[in-house]
């Protein structure tokens, strides 16, 4: 029998879940955009002919709602980027577990083919 064991047990994971909330981030990161480019769209409408002091309050809330509202797109993408890249992790080990348990039983398998060929020529030896 081979001197080392492999890792006996599957990875962990719920590669579904992760699938599912790497995209719901992503689809609210677009929703939160198309939201944004909306209300760009709207805003623009209103400064047409708006001006004074108001206008600059308006603006100065609108660019941090704005730079705010794509910051806020930017994390939801980073955060489905993260579980997905955790989720590649996962499946990247368990494709090693699998490969390092056939390893194993290979090397289980030639350990015990040598062991019948020895077991063989003593035989042959003493007849």
């Amino acid at each position: 029998m081979p001197n080392w064991q492999p890792n006996w047990s599957n990875v962990r994971w719920d590669w579904g879940a992760s699938d599912a909330a790497a995209q719901a981030l992503r689809q609210a990161a677009d929703q939160l955009d198309q939201s944004t480019a909306e209300r760009q769209r709207l805003a623009s409408q209103a400064q047409i002919d708006w001006q004074g002091r108001y206008r600059d309050e308006f603006d100065d809330e609108l660019a941090r709602i704005i730079s705010r509202a794509r910051g806020l797109a930017a994390e939801l993408r980073q955060a489905a980027d993260r579980i997905q890249s955790a989720a590649n992790r996962a499946h990247d080990e368990q494709r090693h577990r699998e490969s390092e348990r056939r390893r194993w039983h290979r090397e289980k398998e030639d350990e015990e083919r040598r062991e019948r060929e020895r077991r063989r020529r003593r035989q042959s030896s003493r007849d």
